[in-house]
């Protein structure tokens, strides 16, 4: 019996994404775990939703955990903090842009929130003995090319936000299964959206749908694939 690759993320790891600039084109092409799931002679589970905030990246998992034998490798893709998810009569729904309601002032509790995330699922799935990977999928809380407002306040605030999480209790905390930590060059990691398929300021989309849509097409799936095996 083959071990099982568990996997969540946003809709950049959705099995089942469909562009919104781009709704009458076919995505159904492979996505990165379905890729890495074959070069790893494994199984596949894809919680992964569109939309997804951490709060449902890490729930997903933990309900899977528990719920799942011969889990051979879990690979958490994590989201942007601010992200809001809840569960209502046994189905997750989610808001992307929670922070089009509030400032970047209040996005220290949200940065909070997710950290706790990061440094559970960690030690969870040390405790179940489950080999573990994680990484950021998206850049903590940039991004806002698309938004003038916010994309003026991360650049605004941005400092003071990286400041934040390298002085959290948590910074330290998290150990080498989360590559790229803490997901942002000048902390000394990256994401892999903005560093590793576009790169912030110099967007590069040969590894995109279009310049409209920045989720990866079919050859930005198999880079994100052949990157992470290359970190295993």
């Amino acid at each position: 019996m083959k071990k099982i690759l568990l996997v969540s993320g946003c809709s950049f790891t959705d099995k089942n994404f469909i562009s919104d600039h781009h709704p009458e084109m076919n995505t159904d092409w492979r996505k990165w775990p379905e890729i890495l799931a074959k070069k790893l002679d494994m199984d596949l589970i894809n919680v992964a939703k569109c939309g997804a905030g951490n709060e449902y990246i890490y729930s997903s998992l933990v309900d899977k955990i528990i719920t799942t034998d011969n889990i051979g490798l879990i690979i958490s893709a994590w989201s942007q903090v601010h992200r809001k998810d809840w569960k209502k009569k046994n189905k997750w729904f989610n808001n992307a842009e929670t922070c089009n309601h509030s400032s970047f002032t209040d996005m220290e509790p949200w940065i909070d929130k997710s950290l706790r995330y990061f440094y559970s699922l960690q030690e969870v799935c040390k405790s179940k003995k489950i080999p573990y990977k994680a990484f950021c999928m998206l850049h903590p809380f940039r991004g806002y090319t698309w938004n003038k407002r916010l994309n003026k306040l991360v650049t605004e605030n941005r400092k003071e936000l990286l400041q934040y999480i390298h002085n959290s209790p948590y910074f330290n905390k998290i150990d080498d299964s989360f590559i790229g930590w803490p997901g942002d060059p000048d902390l000394g990691g990256f994401s892999i959206k903005g560093d590793i398929l576009l790169g912030y300021g110099q967007e590069s989309y040969q590894y995109a749908i279009s310049e409209r849509d920045n989720h990866p097409n079919a050859k930005g799936q198999l880079k994100i694939a052949e990157f992470i095996y290359e970190q295993l």
